[in-house]
C-alpha cells in the first residue's frame, strides 16, 4: 500500500464514509467489511485521518474504534474584530 495514487482515493473514501455517517463507530475490521477493503490497507489510512483530526480513536490495536470528529465551524457572529 505504498502507492500514493492508491492511498488518496482510499483516504477520500474513508473520510466520506465517516462524514456521511457521523455517528458511526467502527473498528478496522468493521470498516473493511462495509467498504469491501483490505483491513491492512485501512490501518495506515485511518491513522492518517486521526493525525489530520478528521477521526478520533478510542482504544488501540485490533479493538481500536474510530469515529468522525465533527469540525468546529466559525460563523460571522463568532468573529470579534478590533475597532481601530
Amino acid at each position: 500500500m505504498d502507492n500514493p495514487q492508491y492511498m488518496l482515493p482510499l483516504r477520500l473514501e474513508c473520510t466520506l464514509y465517516f462524514e456521511n455517517n457521523p455517528y458511526a463507530y467502527e473498528t478496522v475490521n468493521g470498516l473493511s467489511m462495509r467498504l469491501g477493503r483490505n483491513p491492512s490497507d485501512l490501518v495506515t489510512i485511518l491513522q492518517q485521518l486521526v493525525s489530520l483530526n478528521i477521526l478520533e480513536i478510542i482504544g488501540e490495536g485490533d479493538f481500536a474504534i474510530y469515529h468522525y470528529k465533527q469540525p468546529n465551524f466559525i460563523s460571522e457572529a463568532d468573529l470579534t474584530w478590533e475597532k481601530v
